[in-house]
């Protein structure tokens, strides 16, 4: 049985709507809620000018396997805290930015950033350790559906690229 932690995942960027039922299915899979209280996902309800944000207190190894996959395979925005479980892993943010690998940020339970001594000496300088500070707490873009059929070649591009 895998460890079991709370985490919460912000999600955002464009996704064009004949791909929003497998973006639910995952939802369905990993079963998070839109609040610490449980309230289930409703797929007509995508908020306007923020990332979709779900969470859950029991998540298998603080991953939300299918919805993380999703996002990467569509190219969307997330940013996902965990916490951690001793022994087996840290309290961490997961930052993906559309494409590329995740980049992991240690954290406490209370989802401030962490920085070992290694890491300091790595970045060298203030200001190299302010920058990957704002990194890991940038939140995504607001989350959008657009249909298939897009005339704006930038969208198309973004969408499709």
């Amino acid at each position: 049985m895998a460890d079991r932690v709370s985490a919460h995942i912000m999600i955002g960027g464009v996704l064009v709507r004949s791909r929003y039922p497998e973006f639910v299915q995952a939802i369905g899979n990993d079963n998070p809620a839109i609040d610490w209280d449980g309230t289930p996902f409703n797929p007509i309800d995508i908020p306007i000018d923020t990332p979709l944000a779900l969470m859950d207190h029991d998540v298998a190894n603080g991953r939300f396997e299918e919805i993380e996959h999703v996002c990467r395979r569509h190219g969307l925005h997330y940013v996902r805290w965990s916490g951690g479980y001793p022994g087996s892993f840290p309290s961490v943010r997961m930052l993906y930015l559309g494409h590329g690998e995740p980049k992991q940020v240690l954290t406490t339970e209370e989802d401030e950033q962490v920085f070992p001594i290694e890491r300091i000496r790595e970045l060298g300088s203030i200001g190299a350790i302010e920058a990957e500070y704002q990194l890991a707490r940038m939140n995504p873009p607001p989350l959008v559906l657009v249909d298939d059929d897009s005339s704006d070649p930038a969208l198309s591009e973004t969408v499709h690229g």
